[in-house]
């Protein structure tokens, strides 16, 4: 599987826009990813079928990709006083309504994580078959199934496992955690980048970790070269009193991404193409 195929997989699946909001893997995304047949979009949103002549992209061919400009930005574009989009969220809204897993009462063990066992999965949570939840699992575990090895990767079902990878692809006993953290109880409408508020983190290597649609914690944890890790410091347009301390990931070698990208962003193809993790991802350096 091709870096774009992978990328556009992980879109299609939410894990780069984020998935969790309060402990179940199937709540709206912070960054909404969505599907639908009708190639139109509307403002701010981006309909990515396949280019002519190129291979089409992991996800079913009859769906169209639509990605919140919020999302992704061109490396030239993060600048002190650059506005973001209205509406960016880079953080998740916790719901009392939302329960967690149910458990199945009895004293089966937990299934093993792949596709083999998707039906006593199913089972032992108490996901209803053909249920979106199902299909979402059953997607999950395809992926992982099908990464590919283009780069280290792994499907890890636990921040332990997720800490033990990046400690073996990075090279180093104690690896470190970062995340986005928001200030302040609600996000504004609109972010701006703080005055001296860019910063690289970590060295040539990092394992970003998106968390992944199941019903407990998953985390697809990869280790993609040439990408540079940022810590952006961002405040309210209106009210500098609330904002966030932002990771970001940019993406130095776009040679081979689909060309909507480029003109979703008004850029040009190859350049350095970002996006930020919310707060319930991990970058590992």
């Amino acid at each position: 599987m091709t870096i774009m195929r992978m990328f556009l997989a992980l879109c299609a699946l939410g894990f780069v826009a984020g998935v969790v909001e309060d402990g179940s893997s199937f709540d709206v995304s912070a960054y909404p990813v969505k599907w639908d047949e009708d190639p139109s979009v509307g403002s701010g949103d981006l309909a990515a079928p396949p280019s002519p002549g190129t291979e089409a992209p992991a996800p079913p061919p009859k769906h169209h990709m639509m990605v919140k400009k919020g999302m992704l930005f061109l490396e030239r574009d993060l600048f002190a006083g650059a506005l973001l989009p209205a509406n960016t969220r880079l953080g998740y809204v916790r719901r009392s309504s939302s329960p967690g897993p149910v458990i199945s009462s009895t004293t089966s063990p937990v299934p093993p994580f792949r596709y083999s066992s998707f039906e006593k999965i199913l089972k032992f949570y108490n996901v209803t078959h053909g249920s979106k939840q199902a299909g979402r699992i059953s997607e999950t575990l395809q992926f992982c199934e099908e990464a590919g090895d283009k780069e280290p990767h792994v499907c890890a079902t636990s921040v332990a496992a997720a800490r033990e990878f990046a400690a073996t692809v990075l090279g180093t006993k104690e690896p470190r955690a970062v995340t986005s953290t928001l200030h302040g109880r609600t996000e504004p409408l609109r972010y701006v980048v703080a005055p001296n508020g860019i910063a690289s983190v970590g060295g040539d290597a990092v394992v970003p970790c998106h968390p992944l649609a199941y019903p407990v914690e998953v985390f697809y944890c990869h280790n993609p070269s040439n990408v540079q890790a940022l810590r952006v410091q961002l405040v309210g347009q209106e009210d500098p009193s609330v904002g966030a301390t932002a990771i970001a990931v940019c993406h130095k070698d776009t040679g081979d991404w689909d060309e909507a990208y480029f003109v979703m962003l008004n850029g040009s193809r190859g350049e350095p193409i970002c996006h930020f993790m919310p707060a319930n991802y991990l970058l590992w350096l």
